[in-house]
């Protein structure tokens, strides 16, 4: 009898450590081609991530075609994994001009429970062709009204900016924010986390899907090279996003850090 209360006091307390100390499974690295800034810039933010970031299980950087084939095989697998671009949207994952607007193995990675995460340009916007999605791409990607649009916005660091992202400058220009009333004004989307914000505006932040799980997150969409992209990427996946337990929205066994936090 004993036993068997031994075994269940430490299932419970593995089940328990595995809420604290959940990680990311995967993250995928798409720096081949970018917008608002260069591929030098991108591979040193690429540098960093890799080898600043410990609570993910894997990092690896891939090409248009094998980042495809990633987000396939990762959605809806039982993990939570995250792709980082640099302003560019991969062709493979949402065919250029917003040619998919529903079912992109993109879209599906999202709704699968999972997470895409960008610096530089507008999120969705860039891809084969320049400008092709525009700020279509981000409401495709989505299924919202949401756009980025925020010139003359200066962001400076919030409470939990600091303690998260401590590397965030005091503050810095910001065009092409996550538009917060706008995301509260959606349905199915709430601000998750807000490290730096101008007003209602933020960047970096991440916004999650109250339906399926999935999160899209932005840090420096900004033209300047300057802003430590690498550096604080490195510091929200490890710090925060590698603290979510995140899993799959059919477990209703478990909740996010961003639940906890009452978001």
């Amino acid at each position: 009898m004993y036993r068997r209360y031994l075994i269940v006091s430490v299932s419970i307390m593995l089940f328990v450590a595995s809420l604290a100390f959940a990680q990311i499974d995967k993250i995928a690295i798409f720096n081949e081609s970018v917008g608002w800034t260069t591929t030098d810039v991108a591979k040193a933010a690429t540098d960093t991530i890799t080898k600043n970031v410990k609570g993910a299980g894997s990092i690896k950087v891939y090409n248009d075609a094998d980042i495809a084939k990633f987000a396939k095989d990762n959605t809806k697998d039982g993990n939570f994994d995250v792709i980082v671009i640099f302003g560019y949207f991969p062709i493979n994952l949402y065919k250029p001009g917003n040619a998919e607007k529903d079912g992109s193995v993109g879209e599906n990675f999202l709704q699968g429970g999972d997470m895409i995460f960008n610096t530089a340009d507008y999120i969705f916007y860039v891809t084969q062709g320049g400008g092709a999605n525009g700020d279509v791409g981000l409401k495709n990607m989505t299924n919202s009204n949401l756009d980025c649009w925020t010139d003359g916005a200066t962001c400076k660091p919030t409470a939990d900016g600091k303690k998260y992202a401590p590397s965030l400058p005091a503050s810095f220009t910001a065009p092409r924010c996550i538009r917060m009333d706008q995301v509260e004004a959606e349905a199915d989307w709430d601000v998750e986390m807000s490290f730096a914000e101008s007003g209602t505006n933020a960047d970096p932040a991440i916004i999650r899907n109250n339906k399926n799980g999935g999160r899209v997150g932005i840090a420096f969409q900004v033209s300047d090279d300057a802003m430590p992209r690498g550096a604080v990427m490195a510091e929200i996946l490890n710090n925060y996003v590698g603290a979510l337990t995140a899993v799959k929205p059919a477990d209703k066994t478990t909740t996010t850090w961003g639940q906890v936090k009452g978001f």
